[in-house]
C-alpha cells in the first residue's frame, strides 16, 4: 500500500476552477490586461504630466520643489555614520538634487529610467550595502522588476517620488513617500549609491530603503535576502555550506521583535534540507530557470579591503545566470561595485574562451571591465558559502508600461506601441496568464518535475 505522505495532493477545487475560466475567457482576460497595462497606462501617465505640468509648474518656476520633512537632508538621516558627530556630518556632506548631480554629464537632463535597466546601471558607494546593492542588481536582470517598486512612474522636476516596500513583520505592503535631494561630498559627487550617467531610480531606491531602516548608516550590513524579501514581498531563504562537508543547508528568514519594543530583528533559522555540490548547482539552475532573484556571499571570509583572486572577502554580489554547457558548470556573477573581477579561470582574460568556442557562443560571452564575470562552480565552491533565493512570483504584476523617457512627449506612445508588441506578438501576455507563478516554499528540481540539466 503506498504512504499517503507521499502521494501528491490533488489540485485544489479553486485552482481547477481558475485554470478552466483561463481556458475559456482567455481572449476576453488578455484584452482587458493589455487595455488595462497599455492603454491606461499611456493614458494615465499624459494625465499625470498635464496635472505635474498645471499644479507643480508654478512651485517648481519659483524653486518651491518637494522636502521630505520626516527623512531631511540633514545628518539626521545619515545617521551614525564612520563616528562622526552629526557636526561633522553636515559640515562634510552637501546635499543636492538628482537633477543637479548628472546635470554635467547629461544633455538632455535627469531621467528615472534611461533606456534599458540592467545591472550594469548600478555602483556602490561609501556605504557597506552590498547586500542592498546586489538585490538591485538581481532586479535589474528581470524585466519588469524594477518598475514594479516605483509607483511613481517617470523623473520629476517636483523632487517627490512613491515607492512601494513590503514590511514583512506586518505583512503588508507600505508606501514610501521620498524627496530627490542625495547626500553629496564637497565636490558634488554623490557620497553613496552612484548614478549610471542619468538615471536615477538606484540612488532614489537606496533612499527609500534607507528612510525605511531609519537612516542610512543602519544600511551599512544587511542581508541581501531581506533586500529581495522587501522590494518583491516574495519567499526567500539561503543555503549555507559547511567549510567541512561541503554540504549546503537550507536556512529561512524570520522576524523577531526585539525586546522592549523597537522594531525587529531578522533572524535566519536551519532547516532539514541539506545538498551536496551536485545537488546544489542543480537547484540552482532549477531556480535560474525559474527567474528567481539568486545572490552569492562569502559571509566570514574577512572584509571588503582584502580579494582572493579578484573576489572580494565579506562581499555579497548578484547571481546573474547559472549554466551547464558542454560538461562545464558555470555561474555568472556582479560585483555591485560595477569593477573588481574575478581572475581565475573562465575570467574575462582566460584563454578558456578561445578554447572552447562553443561554450563562448553558448553564452554569448563578451569581455567587459563591469563587475560581471562567468567562474566554474568549483572555483565558485571555493569562494562562495552562502547562496541566497527569492522566489519570484510572475504574473500580469510584472509587466509594466515603459514610458521611454528618452522620448520626452511620445515617450508613453512609443512605450504603448512596443508593449503591445511583446504582448500580443511575443506572447508575453501568454506567459503571464497560463504561467504565472506563486510559490511560498522551497522546491527540490527532482520533485518539480523537470531535469536540472
Amino acid at each position: 500500500m503506498p504512504d499517503p505522505a507521499a502521494t501528491p495532493p490533488p489540485p485544489a477545487k479553486g485552482s481547477t476552477l481558475l485554470w478552466l475560466f483561463k481556458c475559456i475567457f482567455w481572449p476576453v482576460v488578455l484584452l482587458v490586461q493589455a487595455i488595462r497595462i497599455y492603454f491606461l497606462g499611456c493614458l494615465f501617465t499624459y494625465g499625470k504630466r498635464m496635472a505635474r505640468g498645471v499644479l507643480c509648474g508654478l512651485c517648481v518656476c519659483c524653486s518651491c520643489t518637494y522636502k521630505d520633512k520626516a527623512f531631511p537632508p540633514t545628518a539626521r538621516s545619515i545617521g551614525a555614520w564612520e563616528g562622526k558627530s552629526p557636526e561633522q556630518i553636515d559640515a562634510e556632506v552637501k546635499w543636492r538634487r538628482i537633477g543637479d548631480i548628472v546635470a554635467a554629464s547629461s544633455k538632455t537632463g535627469a531621467k528615472l529610467f534611461a533606456g534599458k535597466i540592467e545591472p550594469a546601471d548600478i555602483a556602490q558607494g561609501g556605504l557597506g550595502d552590498c547586500w542592498l546593492m546586489s538585490a538591485l542588481a538581481c532586479l535589474a536582470n528581470r524585466e519588469g522588476a524594477v518598475q514594479q517598486v516605483f509607483l511613481t512612474k517617470e523623473y520629476t522636476h517636483y523632487g517627490k517620488y512613491r515607492i512601494r516596500l513590503y514590511d514583512a513583520p506586518k505583512d503588508k505592503w507600505v508606501t514610501v513617500v521620498i524627496d530627490d535631494w542625495i547626500p553629496c561630498n564637497q565636490q558634488g559627487q554623490s557620497i553613496f549609491a552612484k548614478p549610471n550617467g542619468d538615471e536615477a531610480w538606484v540612488l532614489l531606491l537606496e533612499k527609500a530603503v534607507a528612510k525605511f531602516k531609519g537612516s542610512y548608516a543602519n544600511l551599512d550590513g544587511g542581508h541581501t535576502m531581506w533586500a529581495l524579501e522587501c522590494l518583491t514581498g516574495d519567499y526567500v531563504f539561503k543555503f549555507k555550506a559547511d567549510a567541512k562537508t561541503g554540504r549546503w543547508r537550507r536556512y529561512e528568514m524570520v522576524h523577531q521583535a526585539k525586546q522592549g519594543g523597537g522594531g525587529y530583528d531578522v533572524m535566519v533559522r536551519p532547516t532539514d534540507d541539506d545538498l551536496g555540490s551536485e545537488e546544489m548547482f542543480s537547484t540552482l539552475l532549477w531556480y535560474n530557470r525559474k527567474r528567481a532573484f539568486l545572490a552569492a556571499s562569502n559571509a566570514g571570509g574577512g572584509n571588503d579591503t582584502q580579494n582572493v583572486n579578484g573576489i572580494v572577502q565579506g562581499h555579497a554580489y548578484a547571481v546573474c545566470n547559472a549554466k551547464l554547457v558542454d560538461r562545464f558548470q558555470l555561474v555568472q556573477l556582479r560585483n555591485p561595485w560595477g569593477t573588481f573581477e574575478w581572475a581565475g579561470a573562465w575570467s574575462d582574460n582566460s584563454p578558456l574562451w578561445e578554447q572552447h568556442p562553443k561554450v563562448k557562443r553558448a553564452l554569448d560571452f563578451m569581455p567587459a571591465d563591469d563587475g560581471t564575470f562567468w567562474m566554474e562552480w568549483k572555483d565558485f565552491c571555493a569562494h562562495y558559502n552562502c547562496l541566497e533565493f527569492c522566489s519570484w512570483s510572475t504574473g500580469f504584476d510584472d509587466i509594466a508600461l515603459d514610458v521611454h523617457e528618452e522620448h520626452l512627449i511620445c515617450g508613453p506612445t512609443w512605450g504603448c506601441v512596443e508593449g503591445c508588441f511583446k504582448y500580443w506578438l511575443c506572447c508575453l501576455g501568454i506567459r503571464a496568464l497560463f504561467f504565472s507563478r506563486q510559490s511560498r516554499n522551497f522546491e527540490r528540481p527532482e520533485k518539480a518535475g523537470c531535469c536540472a540539466c
